[in-house]
C-alpha cells in the first residue's frame, strides 16, 4: 500500500460512502443489512447514541492496549503524497467484556508525534493540536463485542521508542454528555520497585525492530550480557572510599592514614566573621543524617577570611584529632565546607579522616533546570531539590515555570495565567481551563501552580542553601498557556465592554491566518512579536517577578527568556505586515522578526537591572550590537551536530556559555538503551552517570575521538577555522558570518546545566528517579576539572576516532577516577539519599550465565545485587552462583528497603 496509496484511499472513500448510504436506506426500513465481510448488524435495533451512562461502562471496561510494531517500518503509506521510507507503525487494540452497542462517542489519546495515515474499517483517527489525537467510529462500526478485539493500525513518520513515549489517560466523550478517563489506560505502581507501571502498553516481542530508530541504528538493546560487559571494567575497591570527596576538591592531603575522627558526639562550633544562618542549612543536613550540634562535641571553628586573590565559593578545611577548622572566602565557601565534612561522612558508623582540603569551583555556573510547565511538582520536591543540589555545591536552579503546556507561577496583576493556565481538563475548548496535552486528562495530581507566597517561600530556602533561582517563561515559542489565558482575558473584559483592559495584554492577533506547526506540533503557541499588548504583558510579567524576589530578598539575576523554537508564525498577521511596512523601525522582512522580538526583550530586562538569558538557536538570530553586554547563551545542540560551533560562535560575540549539551546533560534522557527507561531520546540513546563523569566541558570537540551519535556511530567534528557558507541572514554584522572559529583565546565557559524537561515525568517521584544519581555526576563536572581532562587546542584541531590526543593513558586515568567516584556514589552517598528520602533510579544489573554459573556486576559496585531462579524468593548474590532454569537479577537501595527493575538473564 505504497505507490497507490491515494487510489485506495480514495477508493476506500467512496466505498464506505456508498455503505452509509445503504445503512442510512435500511436503518429508515427497519431492516437488517448483511455484509460479507462484517456480519449481520442490526441498524436500528443494535446502536443507539452514546447516553451517560454507555460512556460510564465504557470508561470502566474497554480494554485498550497499544501493540507496537517497529519503529522501522518499511511498508510505509505516502506522506503528503510523497514516499515514507520507514516509519513507526502500532496497533491500538479495543477489546470490551461485553457487548456495547452505541456510537456518537470520541476517544481522545496523546501521541507525541502526529498520526499521518491509519488502517481501519471501524475507526477513524484525527489529528487535533499538540499531541491530541481523537479516534471515532465509522459507518462500519457495529458497536464493541464481547471478548472480541478490533483494532487500529497507525503509521508515524517519528520514533517512539521507550514506554514513556505512549501517554496514558485516554477519555471519552460524547454530546452534551460527561467526559470520563478510559480506566485500562492509567498508570499503576509496582509494589516493590514503586516504579509506574503501564498496563495499556503490550509486551514487547521483537526488541530490535521496537528500539531502532533507524535501519542503520546499531545501538543494543541493554541486556544483562550487555550491561555485564560495560560495568566489567569497575570494581567493589574500599581503598579510597573514607578519603573520597564528591565533587573532589582541588587538594586534598591526608594527615593520618591510621586514623578517623569519631564525630558521634556531634560538632561544638564557633563563629568568627560571619552569623550562624549562613551555614545553618548545611548543618541541618548534617543532622538528618545523626550529626548533632552540642556543646559536648568535637570542635569546629569557621571563619571568614576574605584575600584580595581569593575564589569566590573557596575555603580551606582541616579536620585533626583535636578539631576541625574552616577558613572561607565568604559564607559560601564556608556552607560548602561543611558539604564536605557530610561527604567525608560514613553515616553508618560516624567517622571521618583526618585530611586537609584546599577547593575552590571549576565553574562559577553550576546549574540544574527543572521544567515545572509540562507537568508540575509540588513545594516539597524543590526544596528537597534544593537541599541535594546545595550538598553536591550546586549553585543555580533554573525553574522553567511556564510552556505550552501550563503556567505555574501566580503573578497578582494577571490571575488567569494560573486560573486558566495551570489546569488541564478533558476539553479542546482552551476556554476555563488547557487541553490536556501529554496524557494530561485528569491530570490532578500533575497540574497546579505556585503561589506567589509559594515562590517567595521557595526563593528564601535557596538563599539558605547558596542557590540562585534562575526563572524562566518561555517566549516567544512554547507560550500556548500565556495565550490561551489572555485570551480568556479578553472575552472576560469583553463581556464587560472594556476593550482598553481586554486588549491590554493580548498576545494574539485574531486576524491572523498563518498556517504554522511548532516543533510539538502546535498551530497556535507562539506569542505575536508585532503587537504591543505582547510587550506590554511581558513588561507586567518582569515587575511582578521583580516583585516577588525583592520580597523574598533573593534578586533577580538573571531572567530566562527562552528564545527557542519558533516556528513560521506571523505570515499573515495584519499587525506584522503594518510592522514590516513602518519606515521607522529596521524590520523589513517576515524572518526578521524572532530576533526583533529578542532583541527588543532583551533590552527590557536589562533595562531593569537583570541579566537576560537564553537558547542558542534563538540568540544566534540576533544582532549583538542590538544586544545587551551581560547575556547568557544556554547551549543545547548536541555534540556530533557541531555544539562546539554553537558555543564558539556565541563566545565571540562576549557572551556567557552555559553548556546544557542533550546528550550530555539532558537527564530526561533514558539511562540506557532499554524501551522501559523512561525518556525522550532525540538527541541521546544512553545518559548514565559514567557518560556524564567522562565529560569534559572546556574541549567540546574532542569528545569526537571516542563518543558515538544516536544511531550508536562514529563522528567527525572539526574545531579548525574554516567556512560555513554564506551569512546567517541580512541582520548578521561582518563578525558573525558563517566562518567556523576556534574559541577566543583563552576563553572558558561559565559553566554548565543539568536539564530536566518534564514531558515523560508524569510525577515528582519520577523526576527524582531521572535526576539521582546522574545529578552528582552533572555536579562533579561542574564543580571539578578533572587531571585527565585534554586542554583545548586554541589555534583549532579535527577529532575522530583515529586521532589521539586523548591518549590510552589519560582514558586510564579517567578510569581509575571513576572507579574511585562510583565505589562512594553507591557506598556512600546513596545511604545518604536514602536516609533523606530521595528516590533515587537504582540500577539495572549486568548478569551472564556461562556454563551453569551466573555471575553479577553493576555500574555502581557495593550496591546490593540479588537473583531468583524460576519463581523462586529473591536470593542475595555474593559470588559466582550454580543456577538452574530462567535467572532473574535485580540490585536493591542502599538501605534494602526497595528493589529496581528485575531483568532476564539471557
Amino acid at each position: 500500500m505504497c505507490s497507490n496509496h491515494i487510489d485506495y484511499a480514495m477508493t476506500k472513500i467512496r466505498y464506505q460512502f456508498l455503505i452509509l448510504s445503504f445503512t442510512t436506506l435500511f436503518a429508515l426500513l427497519g431492516c437488517e443489512q448483511t455484509n460479507s465481510d462484517h456480519g449481520t448488524v442490526n441498524i436500528k435495533s443494535d446502536l443507539s447514541e452514546i447516553d451517560q451512562e454507555s460512556l460510564n461502562y465504557i470508561s470502566n471496561s474497554l480494554d485498550i492496549k497499544y501493540r507496537v510494531l517497529s519503529n522501522i517500518e518499511t511498508g510505509c503509506p505516502d506522506r503528503d503524497r510523497q514516499p515514507v521510507k520507514h516509519c513507526f507503525s502500532a496497533y491500538i487494540d479495543f477489546t470490551s467484556p461485553q457487548d456495547i452497542n452505541v456510537v456518537g462517542w470520541s476517544i481522545f489519546y496523546s501521541q507525541v508525534y502526529p498520526i499521518y495515515a491509519s488502517e481501519s474499517d471501524v475507526f477513524n483517527i484525527e489529528f487535533i493540536n499538540g499531541d491530541i489525537h481523537k479516534i471515532t467510529p465509522t459507518a462500519m462500526f457495529n458497536g464493541f463485542k464481547e471478548g472480541q478485539t478490533q483494532s487500529l493500525k497507525v503509521y508515524m513518520a517519528a520514533t517512539h521508542l521507550s514506554h514513556s513515549q505512549l501517554m496514558p489517560n485516554y477519555w471519552i466523550t460524547g454530546s452534551g454528555l460527561t467526559s470520563a478517563i478510559i480506566e485500562s489506560t492509567r498508570t499503576t505502581i509496582d509494589p516493590e520497585t514503586k516504579l509506574a507501571l503501564m498496563p495499556w502498553i503490550a509486551k514487547y516481542d521483537n526488541i530490535e525492530k521496537q528500539i531502532k530508530s533507524h535501519p542503520n541504528d546499531v545501538n543494543k538493546y541493554a541486556s544483562t550480557s550487555v550491561l555485564f560487559d560495560q560495568n566489567a571494567d569497575v570494581q567493589i575497591d574500599k581503598s579510597h572510599l573514607s578519603r573520597t570527596v564528591i565533587p573532589t576538591p582541588k587538594k586534598l592531603e591526608v594527615n593520618d592514614e591510621s586514623k578517623l575522627l569519631n564525630i558521634s558526639s556531634g560538632f561544638h562550633v564557633s563563629y568568627e566573621g560571619l552569623d550562624e544562618g549562613d551555614v545553618s542549612a548545611a548543618f541541618e543536613r548534617l543532622q538528618k543524617l545523626g550529626v548533632q550540634q552540642t556543646t559536648e562535641g568535637i570542635p569546629l571553628n569557621i571563619t571568614i577570611a576574605p584575600s584580595e586573590d581569593g575564589v569566590t565559593e573557596s575555603y580551606h578545611l582541616k579536620i585533626s584529632e583535636q578539631g576541625i577548622s574552616i577558613v572561607a572566602q565568604d559564607t559560601a565557601g564556608a556552607f560548602y565546607a561543611v558539604q564536605t565534612i557530610t561527604s567525608l561522612l560514613d553515616v553508618l558508623d560516624k567517622h571521618i579522616p583526618l585530611v586537609t582540603i584546599e577547593d575552590a569551583p571549576g565553574y562559577r555556573y553550576r546549574g540544574q533546570h527543572v521544567d515545572f510547565s509540562r507537568n508540575f511538582y509540588d513545594k516539597t520536591f524543590v526544596f528537597r531539590l534544593i537541599e541535594q543540589m546545595a550538598a553536591y555545591k550546586l549553585n543555580k536552579l533554573h525553574m522553567h515555570l511556564a510552556d505550552d503546556e501550563g503556567w505555574r507561577i501566580e503573578l497578582p496583576s494577571l490571575p488567569e495565567l494560573t486560573t486558566v493556565g495551570a489546569f488541564r481538563c478533558m476539553d479542546i475548548a482552551d476556554k476555563n481551563c488547557m487541553q490536556p496535552q501529554l496524557g494530561g486528562a485528569d491530570a490532578i495530581d500533575r497540574d497546579g501552580y505556585y503561589s506567589a507566597q509559594d515562590y517567595i517561600e521557595i526563593l528564601k530556602y535557596a538563599s539558605r542553601h547558596h542557590i540562585e533561582v534562575i526563572p524562566s517563561l518561555d517566549m516567544p515559542g512554547h507560550s500556548r498557556a500565556a495565550i490561551k489565558a489572555m485570551e480568556a482575558r479578553y472575552r472576560f473584559y469583553m463581556r464587560q465592554e472594556d476593550e482598553k483592559k481586554a486588549t491590554e495584554y493580548l498576545l494574539s492577533d485574531f486576524n491572523d491566518k498563518t498556517e504554522y506547526r511548532s516543533i510539538q506540533n502546535y498551530n497556535d503557541n507562539t506569542i505575536n512579536a508585532c503587537l504591543e499588548s505582547s510587550y506590554t504583558f511581558i513588561d507586567r510579567v518582569l515587575d511582578d517577578l521583580i516583585a516577588l524576589h525583592k520580597a523574598a530578598n533573593h534578586p533577580l539575576n538573571i531572567y530566562h527568556i527562552g528564545a527557542d523554537e519558533t516556528a513560521g508564525a506571523w505570515v499573515e498577521s495584519a499587525a506584522c505586515k503594518a510592522l514590516i511596512e513602518d519606515a521607522n523601525n529596521d524590520v523589513n522582512d517576515i524572518n526578521q522578526l524572532t530576533a526583533h522580538f529578542i532583541e527588543r526583550v532583551s533590552y527590557m530586562v536589562a533595562s531593569k537591572g537583570i541579566a537576560v538569558g537564553g537558547w542558542n538557536d534563538g540568540l544566534g538570530k540576533t544582532r549583538t550590537d542590538k544586544m545587551p553586554s551581560e547575556v547568557y547563551s544556554y547551549i543545547w545542540g548536541a555534540l556530533p551536530w557541531g555544539a562546539h560551533a554553537m558555543a564558539n560562535e556565541q563566545a565571540h560575540r562576549g557572551w556567557n556559555v552555559v553548556l546544557s549539551i542533550p546528550d550530555v546533560f539532558y537527564l530526561d534522557f533514558p539511562y540506557e538503551v532499554d524501551p522501559e527507561e523512561r525518556g525522550y531520546n532525540w538527541a541521546s540513546r544512553q545518559t548514565n552517570s559514567r557518560t556524564i563523569f567522562n565529560f569534559m566541558p572546556d574541549n567540546l570537540p574532542v569528545h569526537a575521538e571516542f563518543r558515538l551519535n544516536t544511531l550508536g556511530h562514529n563522528f567527525e567534528l572539526d574545531d579548525t577555522v574554516h567556512s560555513l557558507g554564506g551569512a546567517n541572514s541580512s541582520h548578521n554584522t561582518p563578525q558573525e558570518s558563517k566562518t567556523h572559529r576556534p574559541l577566543p583565546k583563552g576563553y572558558r565557559v561559565a559553566g554548565i546545566q543539568g536539564q530536566l524537561w518534564s514531558e515523560t515525568i508524569r510525577s515528582s517521584r519520577q523526576a527524582e528517579y531521572m535526576l539521582f544519581p546522574r545529578i552528582i555526576a552533572l555536579a562533579e563536572r561542574a564543580w571539578h576539572t578533572a587531571y585527565w581532562a585534554v586542554p583545548y587546542n586554541y589555534s583549532g584541531e579535527k577529532y575522530d576516532k583515529d586521532t589521539s590526543t586523548f591518549t590510552p593513558e589519560l582514558r586510564a586515568k579517567r578510569d581509575r577516577s571513576w572507579q574511585h567516584f562510583a565505589n562512594a556514589v553507591a557506598q556512600k552517598e546513596l545511604i545518604k539519599l536514602d536516609k533523606l528520602g530521595v528516590f533515587y533510579r537504582i540500577p539495572t544489573v549486568g548478569a551472564k550465565i556461562v556454563e551453569g554459573t551466573l555471575t553479577m556486576n553493576s555500574s555502581l559496585p557495593g550496591i546490593q545485587l540479588e537473583y531468583r531462579e524460576q519463581d523462586d524468593e529473591w536470593k542475595s548474590y555474593q559470588h559466582p552462583v550454580l543456577v538452574e532454569g530462567n535467572v532473574y537479577v535485580r540490585a536493591r537501595s542502599a538501605m534494602g528497603d526497595r528493589a529496581g527493575r528485575s531483568k532476564i538473564v539471557e
